[in-house]
């Protein structure tokens, strides 16, 4: 029983270690920020998982920071649509409930089509501001680390 439960404990253990240097943290935190805000709901932590495998970054810490960041999707949602309209020269469209809901009662497939298009702008948003800023904020990471281990 001890061996098993010992074995159980050092695999729940496992992906809390992963990732756990100051640089690696750093980046987990950053890629989950980035993911988090991306202006899709519900994909986040599918997102999350697949980038903290690849990249081998903390999922437990990307997963934490990103449940506690939530609230940035949602403020920052509409900025990323206006933007993106902004980049594509469009005139702002069905961004009150009211709006969608008048639009879909006189032609559906027009209204799923200006919705996708909406969230084609705020990932154009998203491309333009977010993620420029990340991988920026990487390199500069990244520098840092260069520089402390070159001085150790």
């Amino acid at each position: 029983m001890q061996l098993t439960f010992q074995t159980l404990w050092q695999k729940i253990k496992q992906p809390f270690r992963q990732g756990i240097s100051g640089t690696q943290i750093a980046k987990a935190i950053i890629v989950s920020l980035l993911v988090t805000v991306f202006p899709i709901f519900g994909v986040t932590t599918i997102l999350l998982t697949f980038l903290a495998v690849k990249l081998k970054l903390n999922l437990p810490i990307m997963i934490v920071v990103s449940y506690v960041a939530t609230p940035l999707q949602f403020l920052l949602f509409m900025p990323f649509i206006h933007l993106g309209e902004t980049i594509f020269n469009a005139k702002h469209t069905l961004l009150t409930v009211l709006e969608i809901k008048n639009a879909f009662e006189s032609s559906f497939f027009n209204t799923i089509k200006q919705l996708v298009f909406e969230l084609v702008c705020g990932i154009s948003g998203w491309l333009v501001l977010a993620l420029p800023i990340a991988l920026l904020s990487i390199l500069f990471i990244n520098k840092i680390d260069v520089s402390k281990n070159k001085t150790v």
